[in-house]
């Protein structure tokens, strides 16, 4: 039973990777900047896009509910255009028989003009998640891709009258190469200063 289900997850993921490739030629026709977000399921990436976009967005929790990657349009408050896509969630001891499936929905990543590495500051494991991510991303290639890590769920963290020092949740997280945003994507905490750090970024990689 096991062995069917992950046979025919394979399947589906090689189905989204071959829908994904002709998705993404015709993107570069359009010359759009492209952002990736990548991360853990439960991270917050499908909230951060929903709450980015304004558009539904399945937000759940099941492994692989992002499975075939979600790509919306966003437009900052100063006139630029950007595609924003949620990738597929990282999961703790993935099967082996599907880390090679796993990696080649990331592969798209490749393309990206700047990575957004969405990390949860409320998990007990925040470091280990952060590093793996951090080592995947390397593996593929992408350790000189400009990224802009974002720290989500600063809400439940946070304490009224109190500021947050950003170096407070660094601790927690661990090393982090480049840029950090602190942001609430459930409260909607930030993301002004995300789009803003977003368009400097795409303005730089241009």
């Amino acid at each position: 039973m096991v062995r069917n289900r992950i046979h025919k997850l394979k399947e589906q993921i090689e189905d989204v990777r071959q829908h994904r490739a002709l998705y993404l030629r015709r993107r570069q026709r359009q010359g759009v900047p492209t952002v990736s977000l990548v991360g853990y399921t439960n991270a917050g990436k499908s909230t951060l896009m929903r709450a980015l976009s304004g558009a539904d967005v399945l937000v759940q929790d099941k492994l692989f509910a992002t499975l075939d990657p979600v790509t919306r349009r966003i437009t900052t408050p100063s006139g630029l255009a950007f595609l924003l896509t949620d990738t597929v969630g990282f999961i703790q001891k993935l099967p082996t028989d599907l880390v090679a499936a796993f990696r080649a929905t990331l592969e798209e990543m490749t393309e990206a003009d700047l990575l957004l590495p969405v990390v949860d500051i409320t998990h007990a494991n925040a470091a280990q998640q952060n590093q793996t991510v951090e080592e995947t991303l390397d593996s593929l290639g992408l350790k000189d891709k400009p990224r802009l890590t974002v720290l989500n769920k600063i809400d439940l963290v946070a304490k009224t009258g109190e500021p947050l020092e950003l170096e407070d949740v660094l601790y927690e997280v661990g090393p982090v190469p480049g840029d950090v945003v602190v942001v609430s994507a459930a409260k909607g905490w930030g993301l002004d200063d995300l789009l803003a750090r977003i368009e400097e970024r795409l303005a730089v990689a241009a």
